[in-house]
């Protein structure tokens, strides 16, 4: 053996590697490495960026990772979640009417349902989220409002109760751009607010690639105004959404808009944000 040449090849290789360790300990910190964030540097990173800006990113909030190219999702409104025909008119008067009253909101276009009286039980506890799914889907299943391809989207706390959203899914994705809120107070529930959409499939033409979460979360960052108040990311998902068409339908015609795969970014103050998973845009 050419122990001279086999010396020489060692000291090169160390050479290598500790340039490489000496990179990524004092290199540039400007930009996140464009590929996944998974290593723990690059996790370091990002939290410590975040919490310039007064977001913290806990440990047990894990990244999706990025998925391949995607591309816009068509979907039509559905006046009734239950219904898959886009002509059935809403609710009117009353689902039953000796159960729930309904009103209609044109400007919205949610349905508003709510009990006319309640079984007498014992008081919800509301810190059970578990129980809080479970009503909410019970009271939905018995009055036949539970359509069969839904996601829970998440349970939200609020100062009077609590709301447990579903939201329609397609290719195992939510899409957020249609809902089903259920809002419970200790008594149960106290209304059903719903504005469905069905998606139909995707848009015509190349797929695009899809920006990382971690960018996401950064954009979010650069745009919020926390006050000086720290705030904790609870939940990061890939969806589709896009708020309804501005644009009323002619008549007869189904109204009907294209969603744009989005990180859905949840603050623990309740907040949602939905971060364009194209170009990194806020949606409204």
């Amino acid at each position: 053996m050419d122990w001279t040449r086999a010396r020489a090849i060692l000291i090169a290789a160390f050479a290598v590697v500790n340039a490489m360790l000496a990179y990524a300990l004092w290199g540039p910190k400007g930009d996140l490495n464009a590929g996944e964030v998974t290593a723990r540097s690059q996790l370091v990173q990002l939290r410590a960026r975040l919490d310039e800006r007064g977001i913290v990113l806990p440990g047990g909030v894990s990244l999706p990772k990025t998925p391949g190219p995607m591309r816009l999702l068509r979907v039509e409104l559905r006046l009734n979640p239950t219904n898959p025909d886009p002509a059935v008119e809403p609710f009117v008067g009353a689902v039953n009417a000796s159960e729930l009253r309904s009103r209609y909101d044109a400007a919205t276009r949610e349905t508003v349902l709510e009990p006319v009286r309640r079984e007498e039980r014992s008081l919800l506890d509301l810190s059970d989220r578990l129980l809080l799914r479970q009503a909410a889907e019970d009271f939905l299943r018995k009055h036949g409002l539970f359509p069969a391809d839904v996601q829970l989207s998440g349970i939200f706390l609020r100062e009077d109760g609590a709301m447990v959203e579903f939201v329609p899914t397609y290719g195992g994705l939510p899409v957020f751009s249609g809902y089903l809120r259920v809002y419970l107070s200790p008594r149960g529930v106290e209304r059903v607010v719903h504005h469905w959409v069905e998606p139909v499939g995707f848009k015509e033409g190349a797929a695009k690639a899809v920006r990382p979460a971690a960018e996401a979360l950064l954009r979010l960052a650069g745009h919020l105004e926390t006050g000086g108040q720290v705030r904790t990311v609870v939940d990061v998902r890939l969806g589709y959404y896009s708020g309804p068409s501005v644009t009323a339908p002619a008549a007869g015609e189904v109204s009907a808009w294209e969603t744009v795969p989005v990180w859905r970014i949840t603050l623990d103050n309740g907040q949602v944000y939905y971060v364009n998973a194209f170009n990194g845009e806020l949606e409204s």
